[in-house]
């Protein structure tokens, strides 16, 4: 339990592996945050939501406990929902946000097709949940990609897919490093990215890069993926 079964055809022992997240690299914002605001606290749930936000700003502010507070946060939505229901939610909602306007990073899907198209294995490692992050894969056209994802039941957390756990996540499902590639926005992801060949920094601003390059030396790569526009490579930023 924790992290998902294959999809898509298997594929040879020599394919290079490449590594994915998904917020910040192939959807636009926190997916399943998005799916809190809008399903989890919508109607009678939404004023205790503020009031949630206004009581814990003050410890959401504190870098150790915000993963806590989110956590906390949707315990609190989730609450209440059985697990067939949570499941029907998260996957109508996915399916919604993989088709809605401006939602999807154009570049970042094109990417994932260039390497399926390269014979390579795909992975996507994210700390969305896995139900809504499948179905936005599966909307977009993503069917065959491999996914290791957040794991709940009903509004326990079984899995928070995130930081080093990543690594364990997908160690259990074979995939193990070295690999080829690793994109990401998030500095949370270091460990994967530091386990990969070349390291993709997806949209960081300078302070990330700079972290992240004293780690990852001539290894990093940084692109920005606009809206519409080509992907623009800098490898050399700092």
């Amino acid at each position: 339990m924790g992290v998902s079964t294959p999809t898509g055809p298997v594929r040879a022992a020599s394919a290079h592996t490449v590594l994915f997240d998904l917020d910040g690299v192939l959807v636009r914002g926190d997916a399943f945050a998005l799916f809190l605001r809008r399903v989890a606290f919508a109607g009678a749930r939404l004023p205790l939501a503020v009031v949630l936000l206004v009581l814990l700003a003050p410890v959401a502010a504190i870098p150790a406990w915000r993963l806590r507070v989110a956590r906390w946060m949707s315990w609190v939505g989730l609450w209440g929902r059985s697990a067939e229901r949570l499941r029907t939610e998260l996957g109508r909602f996915g399916a919604d946000l993989g088709t809605e306007p401006g939602r999807i990073i154009a570049p970042g899907l094109r990417m994932v097709q260039a390497h399926l198209a390269a014979g390579d294995r795909v992975v996507v490692v994210t700390a969305c949940e896995h139900t809504l992050a499948r179905a936005v894969l599966d909307t977009i056209g993503l069917s065959a990609v491999e996914l290791v994802a957040s794991q709940i039941d009903g509004p326990k957390l079984l899995v928070h897919n995130h930081g080093a756990t990543k690594l364990a996540q997908l160690a259990a499902q074979g995939v193990r490093p070295p690999w080829r590639m690793a994109y990401s926005d998030s500095l949370s992801d270091l460990p994967i990215l530091d386990a990969a060949e070349q390291a993709v920094l997806v949209n960081a601003d300078l302070r990330r890069v700079v972290r992240a390059r004293r780690l990852l030396g001539d290894r990093l790569t940084t692109v920005t993926w606009n809206d519409d526009g080509p992907e623009s490579p800098v490898r050399d930023a700092v």
